[in-house]
């Protein structure tokens, strides 16, 4: 049921355009025939084969009824008036040869330009515009054949005026197609695009071109080539379908002043008029046309081009981004591995390298500043016992714990503690006086003592891990080396073990070391 209901429907769409279509065939032949012929009943320009041409290419083959209709129905009513008596054999041969030539035209015209345009927008392009063209030109050469032809057959015509005749159908087709079929085409598209224009800029166009045409066709002054101007303007500013519409309204305007004797076009004789007034016709359309895809493929050439512009920059901004997130992680990736480079892998201190480098810089720069400069080297005692007695793991976790405890000590962010080797540590204290120095160590060996590391092999009296420190501040002097500095602090370690161990030994002092 529903399939049905579509099918009417689209059977209703279809006679419904068809029959639209055939009443403006009608109404174009009749507006022809009144404003576009010339003394002597010649047409200038058919504008059913303009707007034929347009139809095909925008509805296709579903409107050949319409064409075939509005053809018969202009042809038979133009024999009728012209000859009551007219033959049926020659009615029926005048309405054959034209109706099959009106429907051969724009047939041909499409077929040449699907098989030589490169895309159905022929007008935006100078080749897709030459295509156009040369179909405009081709297809109503067989449409002129064939009309003419069945003319001739039927009787209503010489021989002997077949050329004339044949030249004149052909060459009012060709101008209804380069003059009107734009239009028909271009104006689909016009409206949706948004046109810059200003009200002084289209009053001033409009006032010239009123007053060059009043000019040309009203006063005869041989002015005519001031249109052109008028084109190129309307063409740079508003695009192909305006430039088309204005070579319209002037081809209609110079048919119609020719057809009642005005203007620069009426000369001598009617041929004369004629052929000069269609060459007009056909350079003015040439030269919208023609300009127009100019313009526009160098402005499709510049949109392109600042797109491309556009999408490099982009490409540029992205692949920038990315280069600096690029940067990013590798310094991030270069941080990690700098820690890595100055971590003990055992207790995630830092290591002996870090710690040189690290006592070079503070050297030289408390050197520079005359300001003091402290270490305090300690190591566990009896660790090779503690190893020997609870195992290498243990030992291990020992001096993690170790390590750990005395970095939170620390909570000045120059100061540092670092594994110097086996289980001696060391710390780097800048700007710290040999009483701030002991005064760390203190705090260092309480809370190693508050560890409570159990520790059965030790001879310090404890049943604990316990440590040994060395102390060593003062003043960074320029015939002294770090290294000088690294012994004095190992010096005082050696007696504080010497003394029995589990105590700090101050560098430089003579009294017996003082227990916390």
């Amino acid at each position: 049921m529903d399939f049905l209901r579509l099918r009417h429907s689209r059977w209703l769409r279809w006679l419904s355009l068809n029959s639209c279509l055939a009443i403006a065939y009608a109404w174009t032949a009749e507006i022809s025939l009144i404003f576009t012929t010339l003394p002597g009943t010649v047409a200038s320009v058919w504008l059913p084969s303009g707007l034929t041409l347009g139809l095909i290419l925008l509805f296709g083959n579903q409107i050949l009824p319409s064409i075939a209709l509005g053809s018969l129905w202009v042809i038979s009513f133009d024999l009728i008036e012209r000859d009551p008596n007219i033959s049926l054999h020659a009615f029926v041969w005048v309405n054959f040869g034209c109706i099959a030539g009106n429907l051969v035209q724009p047939l041909l015209a499409r077929f040449i330009l699907k098989k030589y345009a490169q895309n159905r927008y022929f007008f935006n392009q100078v080749r897709g515009v030459l295509t156009y063209i040369t179909a405009a030109t081709i297809s109503p050469m067989a449409s002129a054949f064939i009309g003419v032809t069945s003319v001739v057959f039927a009787g209503r015509m010489e021989w002997e005026h077949y050329g004339l005749n044949w030249f004149t159908w052909w060459l009012a087709s060709t101008l209804a197609h380069l003059i009107f079929t734009p239009v028909i085409l271009l104006g689909k598209d016009f409206f949706s695009r948004k046109i810059p224009y200003h009200v002084v800029e289209a009053v001033l166009i409009l006032a010239i071109f009123i007053g060059v045409s009043w000019s040309i066709f009203i006063q005869s002054y041989p002015v005519a080539y001031l249109l052109l101007l008028i084109l190129n303007w309307t063409v740079f500013r508003y695009g192909a379908f305006v430039s088309s519409l204005l070579v319209s309204i002037v081809s209609l305007l110079a048919i119609y002043t020719t057809a009642h004797g005005l203007g620069v076009f009426v000369l001598e004789s009617q041929n004369q008029s004629l052929l000069f007034l269609q060459s007009f016709m056909g350079v003015f359309a040439l030269s919208s046309l023609l300009l127009s895809a100019a313009v526009e493929e160098r402005s499709r050439a510049q949109s392109s081009l600042k797109k491309a512009l556009d999408n490099s920059t982009k490409l540029v901004l992205e692949r920038t981004k990315e280069l600096r997130r690029s940067e990013a992680l590798l310094r991030q990736t270069n941080q990690e591995l700098q820690k890595l480079v100055h971590l003990d892998g055992l207790t995630q201190i830092a290591n002996r390298r870090c710690f040189n480098q690290r006592l070079t810089a503070e050297w030289h720069r408390l050197y520079r500043e005359q300001k003091p400069l402290a270490l305090i080297l300690f190591d566990v005692d009896y660790f090779k016992r503690y190893n020997d007695f609870y195992g290498h793991q243990q030992g291990d976790e020992c001096l993690i714990q170790i390590a750990q405890s005395v970095k939170h000590i620390l909570k000045r962010p120059a100061d540092l503690v670092a594994r110097y080797g086996g289980e001696e540590f060391v710390v780097v204290l800048p700007n710290t006086t040999q009483e701030g120095a002991t005064i760390v160590a203190k705090r260092i060996r309480r809370t190693i003592l508050d560890l409570r590391i159990a520790h059965n092999a030790t001879e310090t009296g404890e049943a604990i891990v316990t440590v040994s420190l060395g102390v060593v501040s003062g003043i960074p002097q320029g015939q002294e080396k770090p290294l000088t500095f690294v012994q004095k602090a190992d010096q005082a370690l050696y007696l504080a073990k010497q003394q029995g161990r589990n105590r700090i030994v101050v560098a430089g002092e003579s009294e017996l070391p003082r227990l916390p």
